[in-house]
């Protein structure tokens, strides 16, 4: 998807769905792209923060470090979201689809920003 697709997409399910913050991994060329998005939004009247996730370290090894608070139970999964269920739960290190992982992986780093500032 194109970012001004995405953008949109995004704009879409905001206003259905509010939410507290929002995390923009940046690395390279989408600290521009966060810029426009937080742009698309204020177009908007979206005024959601948009905080940059900045991934640190080897992927795999960010992944994986989820999973004692996974069987803990403290990352609760929606049992609809079955894809994105499926990447996690069948994640290794050499799989073909790690996005979902990562991602989820960026939701707790921010989570954790807003335990550790707010």
């Amino acid at each position: 998807m194109l970012p001004d697709d995405l953008f949109q997409v995004a704009v879409e399910k905001l206003q259905q769905y509010p939410i507290e913050k929002i995390g923009f991994e940046t690395t390279a060329a989408q600290s521009y792209i966060k810029q426009k998005f937080e742009e698309e939004l204020w177009k908007a009247k979206i005024f959601t923060p948009v905080d940059e996730v900045i991934s640190k370290g080897q992927k795999h090894e960010r992944i994986i470090s989820l999973e004692p608070e996974v069987k803990k139970g403290h990352i609760l999964f929606n049992p609809s979201n079955i894809r994105y269920n499926n990447q996690v739960k069948d994640y290794n290190k050499g799989a073909k689809h790690d996005d979902a992982p990562d991602s989820l992986y960026g939701a707790v780093q921010l989570g954790e920003m807003k335990c550790f500032l707010g």
